[in-house]
């Protein structure tokens, strides 16, 4: 008599139920790793872009300007809106992208566009906000004509896995990871 090797109804459901119940207790978690990836991977790409402005406007010897593509000005409550979550800070979202452009110079040396509707970085200082009427700016020798701090994170972070970058007047430029706000890890 020969033997057969399949699998029988009975256990090929038995075997998907228990997938389905190993996925359903995993989707959350990794959906938290994935927001943490990108608030990780969009802060360090921000503090990049600004330590390449201040070292171009020192190689170069010229002032160079980093400020975001969204124009819109604007104080008060920033929305994600794919979360339609609130976030209270000021000026305008830098996480719609932005661009590096040399004094005199229409034409981006590099440019950045939106990383999401989940991604949301903003100005942390009323005084000192950091938008499109008040960017980033280095002159030649490295000082920052507008210092300020921004915050960056991603809806669903959690943990350490927000960061504010900080620029002061001599241009040095500080990242600290901080928690995500209680909004990022509400959504």
């Amino acid at each position: 008599m020969k033997k057969n090797n399949g699998f029988t109804l009975i256990e090929l459901i038995i075997v998907l139920a228990i997938a389905g119940i190993l996925a359903a207790v995993a989707a959350p978690s990794l959906r938290t790793y994935i927001s943490n990836s990108s608030s990780n991977s969009l802060s360090s790409t921000l503090l990049i872009d600004i330590m390449y402005a201040r070292n171009h406007a020192i190689s170069n010897d010229t002032t160079v300007t980093l400020r975001p593509i969204d124009a819109t000005l604007g104080t008060g409550t920033l929305v994600i809106p794919a979360s339609g979550l609130n976030f209270p800070g000021t000026g305008v979202n830098w996480g719609l992208g932005w661009q590096i452009l040399e004094q005199g110079n229409a034409t981006p040396i590099r440019q950045h566009i939106s990383f999401g509707p989940d991604a949301h970085i903003r100005s942390t200082d009323a005084a000192n906000t950091l938008d499109s009427a008040r960017p980033i700016i280095f002159d030649p020798t490295g000082l920052a004509l507008n210092p300020g701090t921004l915050s960056v994170g991603v809806a669903g972070c959690a943990g350490d896995n927000s960061r504010t970058i900080q620029i002061n007047q001599i241009g040095q430029v500080i990242g600290n990871n901080i928690q995500c706000d209680i909004t990022f890890t509400n959504n």
